[in-house]
């Protein structure tokens, strides 16, 4: 706990308090400062009132600041709940991706299958153009034996 000598409003006064010395000083230095706003309009001088007018203008700033963390805290729980939303998209999007990769994987598997697929068909499809070829040839070779053999008798 700490004690400070504080002058308010050219009073000089021991405040206790569990803050430390420079919390404490604040505080006075505004309630000071308020009073001597107060006192400087020249209503009513006596100490009470400039007092109690002081006391009534740091309960309002009082209000004020609640009322400003009461919507601050409101903002916080909205951009909490905002956060949230985007939290899960930002999930669904990593799982999305996930997804997405391991289909491309699954594609770039599937066309290298086909390709050498493509490739075993198209060695297929050369031999069996060989062997039309040749049989082709065979074919040519015996019509002109049978054109031969049909021109002796």
């Amino acid at each position: 706990m700490s004690k400070v000598d504080v002058k308010i409003y050219n009073q000089v006064y021991t405040i206790a308090g569990d803050y430390s010395e420079e919390v404490i000083r604040k505080i006075a230095e505004h309630v000071d400062e308020q009073m001597n706003i107060i006192g400087k309009a020249g209503l009513d001088n006596t100490n009470g009132s400039v007092a109690l007018l002081a006391a009534v203008n740091i309960t309002e700033e009082l209000m004020l600041a609640r009322d400003e963390v009461e919507r601050l805290g409101a903002d916080n729980e909205k951009l909490k709940e905002e956060m949230k939303y985007y939290m899960q998209m930002w999930e669904q999007s990593k799982k999305s991706s996930q997804n997405n990769k391991e289909n491309v994987s699954e594609l770039q598997g599937r066309i290298k299958d086909d390709a050498a697929r493509m490739k075993e068909l198209r060695d297929k499809c050369s031999e069996y153009e060989n062997s039309f070829f040749d049989l082709q040839m065979e074919n040519i070779k015996l019509k002109n034996e049978l054109d031969k053999l049909k021109a002796k008798i």
